[in-house]
């Protein structure tokens, strides 16, 4: 789906790599923006020009660039970390790569900058990949079309439940987690939230019709995200998906599944205090009868809910509901 990136950003090393701007961003965690600024302030350019005129990015490039985010993630401002990177060997980048540790540069504060724990000017994710630390990095600078463009590319290369499920669901819970630590810094999780959330309002296809899954939240459910995921992933499968959004009252799903006379439908919850399927209860009748299932971590899986099967994961819901 989308556009291709030259290469897959699986194996950075190969010596055929020609990544471009939009896949070298995705690879590290960055924004393209990003990438053309250290290019045009300080030489960090792609090695390689194809005949029609474009720039790509070679394994040396990506070995460059990853060091360089790295040492940002560690403090360094970007003018330093690029300015670091272009004066060193590849041979040095690369040692400092494959020993993992990068340390913070002298004089500038460790990446908790001396506050209580979940402060500072990052997201503590010990085992971060960089494109998580690209995204929550895109996050703490309130840059929400910098969080839309690394999901998007994360969507496009490799498929929306993937995307979630290895991007944007840990770094939300990180950044989630240091809320809980702080009371400080919601205004970052409500960007990182925007910037996803756009990425996954992908439009629907011609060629997707039929009877729909109608997703929706309980009547006092208020966090819908993991629910747009689902419906984007129906969406990318084939399968027709209505969402109904947050708060929903009870008597507009009844009206909705009435109008709409779904296949299926999903009902979301975050919190074990809105989980209440007795509104499942209230749907109309059809035939065939609607398949009527609960997701999220409100329902304890121990629970017997009635009228409704369990969902446990993105993954298995676009399994058990996709056309």
């Amino acid at each position: 789906m989308g556009h291709t990136h030259d290469v897959k950003p699986a194996d950075p090393r190969g010596d055929d790599i020609a990544m471009s701007v939009a896949g070298a961003a995705a690879f590290v965690g960055l924004t393209p923006a990003t990438l053309r600024t250290w290019d045009r302030r300080y030489g960090m350019s792609p090695s390689i020009r194809t005949t029609g005129g474009h720039r790509r990015y070679n394994a040396n490039d990506l070995t460059r660039l990853r060091l360089a985010a790295k040492l940002v993630d560690s403090g360094l401002p970007p003018a330093g970390a690029a300015t670091a990177v272009v004066a060193w060997s590849i041979a040095e980048c690369q040692q400092r790569l494959d020993e993992q540790s990068v340390p913070s540069p002298e004089g500038e504060p460790d990446a908790a900058g001396g506050q209580r724990p979940g402060g500072g000017r990052s997201i503590s994710m010990p085992r971060a990949t960089s494109e998580q630390r690209g995204l929550s990095r895109a996050a703490l600078t309130l840059d929400a079309q910098a969080v839309r463009d690394i999901m998007t590319s994360a969507i496009e290369s490799r498929g929306v439940v993937r995307a979630w499920e290895e991007l944007a669901a840990p770094t939300l819970i990180a950044i989630g987690n240091r809320w809980e630590l702080t009371r400080e810094a919601v205004e970052v999780e409500h960007v990182a939230s925007l910037g996803i959330q756009q990425a996954l309002e992908i439009p629907v296809p011609d060629d997707v019709t039929g009877r729909p899954v109608l997703l929706c939240c309980s009547p006092e459910e208020q966090h819908g995200l993991a629910l747009l995921a689902l419906r984007a992933a129906l969406i990318e499968s084939g399968t027709p998906a209505v969402m109904l959004g947050t708060r929903m009252p009870a008597e507009g799903l009844v009206a909705a599944a009435a109008r709409l006379r779904p296949r299926a439908i999903v009902l979301w919850a975050s919190l074990a205090e809105n989980a209440d399927s007795s509104v499942l209860s209230l749907l109309p009748s059809q035939r065939p009868p609607i398949k009527a299932f609960v997701a999220g971590p409100g329902w304890r899986l121990t629970d017997d809910v009635q009228h409704a099967t369990h969902l446990s994961s993105l993954a298995e819901a676009v399994n058990v509901l996709r056309l």
